[in-house]
């Protein structure tokens, strides 16, 4: 046991009548006692430091946790050019729950962390860690975001209920925690990037990959078959177009999150519903799909008139509503236009 002056989560975030996400109530206190077990184990609060977290035992982080597993998704989510790396850390001696290879539950003590560095500057890393057992329960996750100074030799706990805007002297925000919450918790698991799709392919050199977390002894259910084991249906541009929109808007439009009951897509890849491009809950939500929304009415996606398809009046847009994605970015994402509008022309 080892104390340090953290943030106590005081109330947890919470949806409005109006789906709006409230802010957490966030109040400093000294000498709070953490639970540590090398980069895994139970907090009892959010740490005020990166270090503290359990990542890297220096300021700079240049001295990572051997237990902390470097992974990288093949469907990238888009941040306004921002690089990013990924680490997840179990407790030992856990896996985790993956009887629904959709949805995986991870254990009690799991952190995760994300990297972002925006031209070349590293400004933020966020933290999550699972504090109890069921994921639906309010705090059951524990959410932080940590600025990076100029000098590149520390990160420490960012404004918590404000984020903060162009950090580091770049163009990038950081989110609040209620932000955070709002993606997130769009999911069961309440963990992006880090599930079937996301990693059943060849991962680079030194990044984890499903085959390599099936030989971690890592998931309690481990898929059968070879890499890929979920292949995507049909050709290049349908599988780069169905992966974009399963990272970048799936986590919010899936049947498990409080959106589907206002906005019934489903933008996230299933395991099980990839016979044909037609089977999959993107084609099927989407094609020839009269949607509202916004102000704007129209086929969802209509290769007769792609200019008018409301999936890509929406990813257009320079403002929100109604642009899509609603929060985490500034900076259009022309490739994805460019993308999804070749692949809306090619259906």
């Amino acid at each position: 046991m080892r104390s340090t002056r953290v943030i106590v989560l005081a109330v947890a975030a919470a949806c409005g009548d109006d789906g709006a996400v409230q802010p957490i109530d966030a109040r400093p206190v000294a000498d709070v006692p953490i639970q540590q077990e090398g980069c895994a184990g139970v907090l009892s609060a959010v740490p005020d430091t990166l270090a503290g977290t359990g990542l890297c035992s220096d300021g700079p982080c240049a001295n990572v946790a051997a237990e902390a597993t470097l992974y990288a998704p093949q469907f990238e989510l888009y941040s306004d050019t921002a690089t990013k790396r990924r680490w997840i850390c179990l407790p030992p001696g856990t896996n985790i729950d993956t009887s629904n290879m959709e949805y995986w539950k991870f254990p009690v003590g799991t952190r995760v962390w994300k990297e972002f560095t925006r031209d070349g500057t590293r400004v933020e890393t966020r933290f999550i860690t699972k504090v109890m057992e069921d994921d639906l329960a309010p705090g059951s996750w524990l959410f932080a975001a940590y600025e990076w100074n100029s000098a590149q030799d520390a990160a420490t706990l960012a404004n918590p209920t404000a984020g903060v805007q162009n950090a580091n002297g770049t163009q990038h925000d950081i989110p609040s925690r209620s932000q955070c919450r709002r993606c997130h918790e769009g999911l069961p698991s309440r963990v992006l990037g880090f599930g079937a799709m996301s990693l059943d392919y060849a991962a680079p050199d030194g990044t984890m990959d499903l085959d390599d977390a099936i030989a971690a002894n890592m998931l309690s259910t481990a898929p059968s078959g070879t890499t890929p084991r979920f292949a995507l249906p049909g050709q290049d541009l349908d599988h780069r177009a169905l992966g974009y929109l399963h990272a970048n808007c799936g986590h919010c439009h899936n049947p498990e999150s409080a959106t589907h009951d206002s906005t019934p897509l489903a933008l996230r890849l299933e395991t099980t519903k990839l016979t044909t491009l037609q089977a999959t809950p993107t084609y099927a939500t989407t094609y020839d799909v009269n949607g509202t929304r916004n102000g704007l009415t129209g086929k969802i996606v209509d290769p007769a008139n792609t200019d008018n398809s409301v999936l890509l009046v929406r990813l257009r847009a320079t403002q929100s509503p109604p642009r899509m994605p609603e929060i985490g970015i500034e900076m259009q994402d022309t490739a994805a236009d460019t993308l999804l509008e070749s692949w809306i022309d090619s259906l």
